[in-house]
């Protein structure tokens, strides 16, 4: 039972383990996907296993509610059994390279083996492992690939960050000329069409969403769904049939908002946070994107991709993920007053082409 598999562990006892399941030997493994870090290799030739003997394979639920986190290795056969218990993974640093403590039991272990066969069963029926198929497998690798390939691109954006000899900016600036040679529909100047279309016709829905007098919850959804697909934060169809629900209170919250006199962008912030307080998926991502909306030059987008882009230039002071929650109108306003720094730093003309900046970097891999 290990948290992670992975095959440069795997790979140190594969010959034998298949050894002696030809010879008879059962085996039972329960695997952790809790961060991706399990290679799906692995799991698929622990599966291809069962076809040469008894042998159970269990992996995290792609849907558990807690992290499986446990390394344990127990051997039982008719002379007794045995029981390692400590911090090693199947891993070639926790099997070999890594400073790792782990206990061993030489006796008494029998009893052990009852309680972990007890509490599999348990994880089983409460549904925090699954016993491993081919499909399931499957989506686990379909997952992992997509996560790897997103951390990759992470890890060069922090190591291009962390030696850039002016905090970032020498970063965004060639990401920006990358953006700018790139003729195609994610370059600079697609981009920043796309983003003035997009605001403009975003705008008039908003004010229509604000305006009109009756509005079903069909015709809601609707106009709803026009509006995110103008903006470009990322995760807000799914959260739309959610603000459905609240329909009134989010155009209410819109509807006041333009008979505010205040431009101020905390004021502004501090009350859409008030107006939507009950309108759930209607976090900071939505509420920026509707200042940004009313002026693409005064108000930033504030997302987990801008927050990135903000990392990039070496300003972390801001929430990895900014929620209603965690943020607050003085905060806001300090994110646009130091993106306003970034962007004009940049040479760039609004928060629109910005943001487009900061969404290219987060998710194009630059190499």
């Amino acid at each position: 039972m290990v948290a992670f598999a992975k095959e440069s562990g795997f790979s140190r006892f594969a010959a034998d383990l298949r050894s002696r399941i030809d010879k008879g030997m059962s085996a039972v493994f329960v695997i952790g996907i809790d961060f991706y870090q399990s290679e799906p290799t692995v799991i698929e030739k622990l599966l291809k296993l069962k076809n040469h003997g008894n042998v159970k394979v269990y992996i995290g639920n792609l849907e558990r509610k807690s992290t499986f986190h446990p390394k344990l290795y127990l051997f039982e056969g008719s002379g007794g059994a045995n029981a390692i218990v400590g911090s090693a993974n199947m891993t070639s640093g926790g099997l070999a390279t890594n400073h790792e403590l782990s206990v061993a039991f030489d006796s008494g272990a029998k009893e052990l083996g009852r309680q972990i066969e007890g509490w599999i069963n348990v994880l089983l029926d409460d549904c925090e492992i699954v016993e491993a198929t081919d499909e399931i497998v499957a989506e686990y690798a379909r997952r992992h690939a997509i996560y790897s390939r997103q951390m990759a691109m992470a890890r060069r954006r922090a190591e291009r960050a962390a030696v850039s000899p002016s905090g970032g900016l020498e970063t965004l600036s060639k990401i920006l000329a990358e953006m700018k040679a790139d003729a195609s529909d994610e370059g600079f100047a697609s981009a920043v069409h796309r983003r003035a279309t997009n605001r403009s016709e975003g705008l008039k829905i908003l004010k229509g969403l604000a305006s009109e007098r009756r509005m079903t919850s069909q015709k809601f959804l609707d106009q709803y769904e026009r509006l995110i697909s103008t903006m470009h934060s990322g995760g807000l169809q799914r959260g739309k049939t959610i603000v459905a629900l609240s329909r009134e209170g989010f155009r209410e919250g819109v509807r006041s908002l333009f008979k505010l006199k205040d431009s101020n962008s905390a004021v502004l912030f501090d009350h859409l946070i008030t107006s939507f307080e009950a309108v759930d998926r209607a976090g900071t991502n939505v509420i920026t994107e509707i200042l940004h909306l009313l002026d693409d030059k005064r108000y930033a987008v504030m997302n987990r991709n801008s927050v990135s882009g903000m990392g990039l230039a070496g300003i972390s002071t801001f929430p990895e993920l900014p929620t209603k929650r965690n943020t607050n109108g003085e905060a806001y306003a300090l994110f646009c007053a130091e993106a306003a720094k970034v962007r004009r730093d940049l040479g760039l003309s609004s928060f629109a082409e910005l943001d487009a900046v900061f969404n290219y970097a987060y998710w194009r891999d630059l190499g």
